[in-house]
């Protein structure tokens, strides 16, 4: 059976804008994309799904390079004194206490809400980093079973290895990364990163082991230099900045994610760049926590695969890079800066090769042969829609107004149909993540 999504404006995703087309979906994959004039030539069948694409525009499926979904379930959670005055404070203070109240329940109910809160803003793709320190075996394989599974979305997981709860909890942690290592498979639904949470709670010998069990093709999935307390107890430590500690270790690898990255000196981004490590920024969670703003010129001018993630505030990546573009005006008080051609990088350029690295396969197009990650959005253009305005239309007339995913297909499969997920008890969910949430936020508090 194909699924044939017509009449719709359609986005490639690079420089072409289809007018009133057609896309043609069979066999989890993009079989055409045809122009107006040839919607007619498509080979239909009476068991073929017809879908109206009539007031939407379709974009290739986003990807989301950093995110916490174990996260989900602390909004509006309040915590009673609560009163950082630096980075490692806001650490200490809300999300490593809420990372300990996590148990196998609420790391599901948390993983579900959102997964699929990502799926209405498009998203089709979520690389996470995983904490739950006190119910951390098998906690991969829920991940797994929730975003992938039962949501239908792809995935990367890794578990965030850390020395700050003691040498059992980093040893289950060793344990949950090398065993979802060993036991994921290969068929570009869903892989692995090694997670590590971030120097200064990292020792050698830490570092050492997960260096001996990262199979040689993979990566790590670590946060450096977010807060400028990372570099400063590096040196203070261990004598090197941040990047030249990881490389003693050989952590610096093509599928690495070093996440922020806002405090590396001139000499780091010149090492990032000969490992060819991937960064990504947060721009909203940096604004957030006060911690700095990224080089964006910097890391780009020197060819670094840099992405954007979300880093678990929130979903909507189209927001989070108009966000992007703002901050680097502003940080750096010229306009000139952020430009289109950067921010198309970020999302719609280098995030597809992130996935394409950690996962085997090549998303961010809608074009034949392409896998069938696709958003429709409702979107109708009040002012003329081309290949080379595109962007402008998505931040300032989508990310600034209201993003509404009425359709998200994932593999050809469908995952909303008519802004409904077609698998999922919505109301059902919300209700028991209230209910886990409460019994949380007792827990942190």
């Amino acid at each position: 059976m194909k699924r044939i999504i017509e009449p719709i404006d359609v986005w490639n995703g690079d420089q072409e804008i289809h007018e009133s087309a057609a896309i043609v979906i069979e066999d989890a994959r993009v079989a055409d994309v045809l122009p107006a004039s040839k919607r007619a030539s498509h080979d239909a069948t009476e068991t073929d799904e017809r879908i109206d694409g009539a007031g939407k525009l379709a974009i290739p499926g986003l990807i989301n390079a950093h995110t916490h979904l174990y996260s989900s379930l602390a909004r509006g959670m309040s915590i009673p004194g609560f009163a950082p005055t630096t980075f490692t404070q806001i650490l200490e203070q809300l999300w490593w206490r809420l990372d300990k109240a996590l148990d196998p329940q609420s790391v599901r109910v948390s993983a579900l809400v959102g997964a699929m809160e990502a799926a209405r803003c498009g998203v089709t793709t979520l690389i996470d980093h995983h904490a739950s320190p006190n119910a951390i075996p098998e906690s991969l394989d829920t991940l797994r079973e929730v975003v992938c599974d039962r949501v239908g979305l792809r995935g990367v997981f890794c578990y965030e290895l850390s020395d700050r709860d003691g040498d059992g909890a980093r040893d289950r942690g060793i344990a949950e990364n090398a065993r979802f290592f060993h036991e994921i498979g290969d068929d570009g639904r869903c892989a692995a990163q090694f997670g590590l949470h971030a120097s200064f709670t990292l020792s050698d010998a830490t570092l050492a082991r997960a260096a001996e069990i990262l199979p040689e093709e993979a990566g790590v999935h670590v946060h450096v230099a977010e807060g400028p307390e990372d570099e400063e107890l590096c040196e203070r430590d261990h004598g090197v900045r941040i990047l030249e500690r990881l490389d003693r270790f050989g952590l610096l690898r093509p599928g690495s994610i070093l996440a922020h990255c806002l405090h590396l000196d001139e000499a780091e981004k010149d090492l990032l760049a000969e490992r060819d490590a991937i960064v990504v920024h947060n721009p909203r969670s940096n604004m957030n926590n006060a911690v700095g703003a990224f080089d964006l010129d910097g890391y780009l001018s020197r060819k670094v695969l840099a992405g954007l993630g979300t880093d678990g505030l929130g979903c909507n990546l189209l927001a989070e890079l108009f966000t992007a573009g703002v901050l680097q005006k502003h940080t750096r008080r010229d306009s000139l800066v952020g430009t289109f051609d950067q921010l198309d990088a970020l999302l719609f350029r280098n995030n597809p090769q992130i996935a394409e690295r950690l996962l085997g396969v090549r998303v961010g197009r809608i074009e034949p042969g392409a896998p069938a990650d696709i958003a429709l959005l409702d979107y109708v253009p009040p002012t003329p829609l081309r290949g080379e305005n595109v962007l402008g239309h998505l931040l300032f007339g989508v990310a600034v107004h209201t993003l509404r995913v009425s359709d998200l297909f994932v593999a050809g499969r469908p995952v909303l149909r008519r802004g409904a997920f077609t698998e999922i008890d919505e109301p059902a969910v919300y209700a028991e993540a209230r209910e886990v949430a409460d019994v949380l936020w007792k827990k942190v508090a």
